[in-house]
């Protein structure tokens, strides 16, 4: 595969879309606003606001990449060109968390190797992506939380690529078995803090529910602080399980892997996306070229983790139990 276009104002732009199946542009057109019309007229709208954005220097054109901005705010021009502009910005300032995609990097690589994180083939009756995680794959005296989330940004990046992860969103299922406090020291409360205003403002990403199963009590103290820094709908959409049968009650176990109920071992499972990662790297590479400069009076310029998040909940929030 060839890497994609920079070029922030090309002489034509890649207008291809892949014709969806009729469960997804029904879905696109009764959630997400969109309409063939509406859709061209936001594209133009949105390509004609970065050529003319004095700060972004490069930035990926093309409209399955735009869409996905504007189908995660619903065709809201103004929410979406915003986002795309957060995104931007957080991919230059924190590159060591969300940039790097290259499943050549031996760390990266390695980690793919565990199982810690990969994409399931089959998506469920609602038309969702499932991803899959063996958080216990994440060495701690070899991974840290960059690794852990550069992983997260590939699978996302690579998911991306398809109408079907952009329309129907995805479900997310870690497999917290054999967890200690060492996995769980990989990432700090900073850390925590730095990826939740990620997930909140800059990432256009569509989760649809996010399970924890075998969550240990440090694991839950840790989910709920995060808990509290997430956005209200995103609350509301995750889950701790105390076991796998409690799982199986909200996700068809079919669709796992078949260590877990389903039909298609990890391993060859793990083989497929990696194998994937590598035939997209150009794509992925990609993304480490698109820059925006961040001017000092921006109010990206001295955006610290400590900051209040903009749609962060501090106070009153659901607090995680194990079902």
């Amino acid at each position: 595969m060839s890497a994609p276009c920079l070029d922030k104002a090309p002489e034509t732009y890649d207008d291809r879309l892949a014709e969806m199946e009729a469960q997804f542009e029904q879905h696109a057109k009764t959630y997400l606003r969109e309409e063939p019309e509406l859709r061209q007229q936001m594209l133009d709208q949105l390509r004609d606001w970065i050529a003319k954005h004095p700060h972004i220097r490069k930035v990926r054109t093309d409209a399955l990449f735009l869409v996905k901005f504007l189908r995660a705010k619903k065709y809201n021009f103004i929410n979406a060109s915003k986002l795309l502009e957060r995104y931007l910005a957080t991919k230059v300032l924190h590159r060591d968390w969300f940039g790097r995609l290259d499943i050549e990097d031996p760390e990266l690589s390695a980690l793919v190797d565990t199982g810690y994180l990969f994409p399931l083939p089959e998506r469920d009756s609602k038309g969702r992506t499932l991803l899959f995680s063996v958080a216990s794959g994440i060495d701690p005296t070899r991974f840290s939380g960059r690794h852990a989330c550069r992983l997260h940004m590939m699978t996302a990046e690579l998911c991306a690529e398809t109408n079907e992860f952009l329309c129907g969103g995805f479900i997310l299922v870690y497999d917290f078995s054999n967890i200690t406090l060492a996995h769980l020291n990989v990432v700090s409360f900073n850390d925590i803090r730095l990826l939740s205003k990620a997930a909140n403002n800059s990432l256009a990403v569509r989760a649809q529910e996010v399970h924890f199963v075998n969550t240990p009590s440090a694991g839950l103290t840790i989910a709920n602080f995060a808990l509290q820094l997430a956005n209200e709908k995103l609350r509301s959409r995750i889950f701790c399980h105390k076991n796998w049968d409690e799982l199986y009650k909200k996700v068809d176990k079919n669709l796992l892997p078949k260590e877990y109920g389903g039909t298609i071992p990890q391993q060859e499972l793990i083989d497929s996306f990696k194998g994937r990662c590598k035939e997209m790297r150009p794509l992925l590479m990609a993304y480490d070229e698109m820059d925006m400069e961040i001017a000092k009076d921006s109010e990206y310029a001295n955006c610290g983790i400590e900051d209040e998040l903009e749609s962060g909940a501090i106070g009153t929030f659901r607090k995680l139990q194990v079902d």
